[in-house]
C-alpha cells in the first residue's frame, strides 16, 4: 500500500484546502514543522480516513462521542463550518488498483453526520462506499495500525512505563489471539445459558388444555360459516327479486310515468327552437340569400364590372404617358418620332378593345360585388342548409317526445310495483347489514382459531424439542467444557511457535538499531504470559531496568518493526515526532537503518531539532517528497511548502 495523496479542506490547524502529494519513488517522506503546527493532525487525519470510529486516535481521545470529535475538527475561523479528507493510496503496486476515500461533515447544526464516499479506479463503488469499515479491516486491521502509525513520544512512554499491556494486546493481535478469546467467551456464555434452563416441567397437561381451547374455536368458527352462507344467499336472493322488479317496472312504463314532468318540459324546449328556427330562415330571406337565385347574372355582372375597371386603368395610365411623351420632347426634340408613334398605336389599341360601359362602379361596389360572389352567398346556402337540417332534427325530436306522452300507462298498477321494490330494499339493507356483522364477527373468531392454531403447534414443537434435546443439552455441556481445554492448549501452542519467530525477529531488527551490540545477544518472549527476557552472550538475563530510556525506546522500535515484518503486509509507516528522547548514537542508528528500511514508505514527521542538518544529509539519498508546514498568525492557521525546512 502507498500512499499518494492526502487532501484536508478546513480539517484541525487546516484552513481552505491543503494537499499532500507523494510522487517520488524514494522510500522516506520528509514533513517538517514546529510544535502545534499540524503533524500530529496529518496522522490523525489518514486514521481518520481509513478507520472512521475505529481510529485509534478518537478512541485515546477525550470526546464521549464520535461526533464531538468530528466537529472538534472543523476549521471555526472558516466561514463554510464544514471539513472533509480525502485519502488515495495505491494498494497493490502489480495490480495498480487505486482507491480515493472521502469522508465529509460540517459544524453548522447540533448534530454532525459524516458522509463518506469511495472509489476505485476513479469509478464510485457503491459496495465499497456501503462496506468500508469491512473492507479496510481486511486490507489494514484497526488492531494492527499503531504497528505503522504511531507517535515517537508515546513509544518513550510505553517504553518507560512499568507495565505493558498495551503491546501485549498489540502482539496479542498480531499474533491471532484474540480471535481466540473471542471463541472461549462465547463457549462460556454457551455453558452459562446450559446450566441456567435446568430441567423443564413436563408439558403435557398444558397441551391438553390448547388442543381444547383451537378445537373449541374451530367449531365456532364453521357455525359462523354456515350462518355468513345463509346471510349470503338471502341478500343474493333479495336483489335477483329487486331486479325482476325493476324490469316490470320499466316494461309498464315506470320510467316514462318518472320522467313525464321531464318530457313535458322538454317538448317546450323544441317547440322553442323549431320557432326559432323559422325565424331564422325569414331573416335570411329578408338578406342576400334570394340572389342565390340570379347567382349567374351576378357573375357576369362582376366580370363586365371588372372589365370596365380595367379600361379605366388603362386609359389613366395612357394619359400619364402622354404627360411623360411631352417632358421627354422638351428635353430631346430630335427623338420624340417613334416614341409618339407608339403612344398611338397603343391608344389604337385600348380604343379597339374597350369594353362598353354599362354599370361604372367605383371600387368599393366593385369589391362588395366580389366578396358578394366569392363568399357570401356560398355562406348563406351552407347556412340555410343547416338550419333546414336542424328543423327536420327538432321535427324527429318533437315527434319522439310526443310519442312518449301518448302512451296509456296504468299508474295504480305502477305505483304497487313502486311500493313492492320501496319494501324489498329495506329488506336488502337489513340482510347486506345482517351479513356484514357475521363476517366481522367470523375475522375475529378467525383470528383466535390462527392464534390458537400457532400456540399449540408452536408448544407441541418445544415439547417435542426438550424430549429430543434433554440429552443434547447434557452433550453440549461436556463437549463445550472440552472445547474450552483445546482452545486453552492450541491458544498455547500457537504462541509457542509464533512467539519464537517474533522473538528472533525483534532481536534481528533490535541488533541493527543497538550500538551495544554485546549487551543483549537474544531477545526471547514467553510463550504463556508474552514477558520479553532480554539474553547476553552467556545467556544471562539482562534486566529491562539496566537499559537506558533511550535504549528502552529503543526496543519498542525494534519490537514495532518486527511486528510489521511478522505480520506479512507492506503498508506505509508513518511516525510522529521520530526521535524523542534518543541520544545522537541511537538517532543515527534509526536514521541510517530503521527509515530507510521500515517500509517501502515511511512518512516522517519531524521538528527542525529532531532532524536537524547532519541528520538530513545522512538520511538525503533515502528522501523523496519534502514538506514544511508553515503557520500564520495572521489566519491562525497552517499551509504546506515543498522543501524541508528550506533544506535546513
Amino acid at each position: 500500500m502507498i500512499i499518494n495523496r492526502l487532501t484536508m479542506y478546513n480539517f484541525g490547524v487546516y484552513a481552505g484546502t491543503n494537499t499532500f502529494e507523494f510522487t517520488h519513488k524514494k522510500p522516506i517522506v520528509l514533513i517538517g514543522g514546529m510544535n502545534g503546527r499540524g503533524k500530529t493532525t496529518f496522522l490523525e487525519a489518514i486514521l481518520l480516513s481509513l478507520y472512521g470510529a475505529n481510529s485509534a486516535a478518537y478512541k485515546e481521545s477525550k470526546y464521549n462521542s464520535y461526533n464531538q470529535y468530528l466537529r472538534s475538527y472543523v476549521n471555526r475561523s472558516h466561514w463554510s463550518q464544514s471539513s472533509y479528507i480525502e485519502l488515495e493510496f495505491v494498494l497493490n503496486e502489480s495490480t495498480n488498483d487505486t482507491y480515493v476515500v472521502r469522508r465529509e461533515w460540517d459544524a453548522l447544526s447540533k448534530i454532525t453526520k459524516e458522509k463518506i464516499c469511495v472509489q476505485q479506479n476513479g469509478i464510485y463503488s457503491e459496495f465499497l462506499t456501503k462496506n468500508w469499515a469491512m473492507f479496510v479491516e481486511s486490507i489494514l486491521p484497526s488492531a494492527l495500525s499503531s504497528f505503522y502509525f504511531f507517535d515517537g513520544e508515546k513509544i518513550a512512554e510505553l517504553a518507560v512505563a512499568k507495565t505493558d499491556v498495551q503491546m501485549k494486546e498489540s502482539i496479542r493481535s498480531m499474533l491471532g489471539i484474540t480471535i481466540l478469546e473471542v471463541l472461549k467467551k462465547d463457549l462460556g456464555r454457551t455453558i452459562r445459558r446450559i446450566n441456567k434452563k435446568g430441567k423443564s416441567n413436563d408439558p403435557s397437561s398444558k397441551l391438553d388444555g390448547l388442543r381444547e381451547e383451537r378445537d373449541q374455536a374451530i367449531s365456532k368458527l364453521e357455525q359462523i360459516d354456515e350462518s355468513v352462507r345463509l346471510a349470503a344467499e338471502k341478500v343474493e336472493t333479495i336483489q335477483e327479486e329487486l331486479e325482476q322488479l325493476h324490469k316490470h317496472y320499466e316494461l309498464q312504463g315506470g320510467a316514462v310515468l318518472e320522467q313525464r314532468q321531464e318530457l313535458m318540459q322538454r317538448r317546450a324546449e323544441i317547440q322553442t327552437e323549431i320557432t326559432q328556427n323559422a325565424e331564422s330562415l325569414i331573416g335570411m330571406a329578408a338578406t342576400e340569400l334570394p340572389m342565390v337565385l340570379v347567382r349567374d347574372l351576378i357573375s357576369q355582372i362582376k366580370l363586365q364590372a371588372e372589365d370596365e375597371h380595367n379600361d379605366f386603368i388603362m386609359q389613366h395610365a395612357l394619359e400619364q404617358m402622354d404627360a411623360y411623351l411631352s417632358d421627354f420632347a422638351g428635353e430631346h426634340p430630335d427623338s420624340t418620332g417613334a416614341s409618339r408613334a407608339f403612344v398611338d398605336f397603343v391608344r389604337k389599341q385600348i380604343e379597339k378593345n374597350a369594353t362598353h360601359q354599362i354599370y361604372e362602379m367605383s371600387d368599393h361596389a366593385l369589391f362588395q360585388i366580389n366578396e358578394l360572389v366569392e363568399s357570401t352567398l356560398q355562406e348563406s346556402i351552407d347556412h340555410t342548409k343547416t338550419v333546414f337540417s336542424n328543423k327536420i332534427a327538432l321535427k324527429r325530436q318533437l315527434d319522439e317526445v310526443d310519442s312518449y306522452l301518448t302512451l296509456d300507462i296504468n299508474e295504480n298498477e305502477l305505483a304497487a310495483i313502486y311500493d313492492q321494490i320501496k319494501t324489498n330494499e329495506a329488506k336488502l339493507i337489513e340482510a347486506q347489514v345482517e351479513l356484514n356483522q357475521l363476517q366481522q364477527e367470523r375475522s375475529s373468531v378467525n383470528a383466535v382459531v390462527i392464534a390458537k392454531t400457532a400456540e399449540y403447534n408452536r408448544d407441541v414443537e418445544t415439547y417435542l424439542q426438550k424430549i429430543e434435546l434433554q440429552e443434547d443439552s447434557d452433550r453440549l455441556l461436556k463437549y463445550s467444557n472440552m472445547a474450552l481445554r483445546m482452545v486453552d492448549a492450541y491458544a498455547l501452542e500457537l504462541q509457542k511457535r509464533k512467539t519464537g519467530t517474533l522473538g528472533k525477529t525483534i532481536t534481528e531488527c533490535y541488533k541493527k538499531l543497538a550500538n551495544k551490540k554485546n549487551l543483549i545477544q537474544e531477545i526471547v518472549m514467553d510463550a504463556e504470559t508474552l514477558d520479553l527476557q532480554y539474553l547476553d552472550e552467556k545467556g544471562d538475563t539482562v534486566s529491562k531496568e539496566s537499559l537506558s530510556a533511550g535504549e528502552k525506546q529503543l526496543m519498542v522500535i525494534a519490537i514495532l518493526w518486527a511486528l510489521a515484518l511478522c505480520s506479512k503486509k507492506k503498508l506505509p509507516v508513518i511516525i510522529d515526532t521520530p526521535l524523542s528522547r534518543l541520544d545522537s548514537q541511537h538517532r543515527a542508528s534509526i536514521i541510517s537503518t530503521y527509515f530507510p528500511n521500515a517500509s517501502d514508505q515511511t512518512i516522517i514527521l519531524s521538528t527542525d531539532t529532531e532532524i536537524d542538518h547532519n541528520y538530513y544529509d545522512m538520511m538525503k539519498e533515502s528522501v523523496g517528497d519534502e514538506f514544511t508546514l508553515i503557520y500564520s498568525e495572521e489566519t491562525k492557521s497552517t499551509s504546506i511548502e515543498k522543501g524541508y525546512f528550506g533544506e535546513l
